[in-house]
């Protein structure tokens, strides 16, 4: 977990921090060498209540290649109909 990661989870109410812990969860970023998809809190970061898909470069954690992706939302059951 990464510093800001934690400092959220100490000082921010569990509701919070758990819907803010969720919603990054579902921000991911895929691997253009062998697909593998990381999500945006498993790489340290915070994402909650955003839009649009900026492109990111990342190190990926399956192959170990740096490549470049285009940061977007999962689908689920609450951002569906969005």
């Amino acid at each position: 977990m990464s510093k800001i990661q934690s400092l959220v989870k100490k000082y921010l109410p569990q509701s919070w921090s758990q819907a803010l812990e969720s919603e990054s969860r579902t921000w991911v970023v895929e691997c253009s060498h062998c697909c593998a998809e990381t999500s945006v809190w498993e790489m340290g970061g915070i994402r909650y209540k955003a839009s649009g898909n900026p492109m990111m470069a990342i190190r990926c954690s399956r192959c170990g290649q740096v490549s470049t992706g285009q940061l977007h939302q999962r689908p689920t059951p609450e951002n569906a109909n969005a």
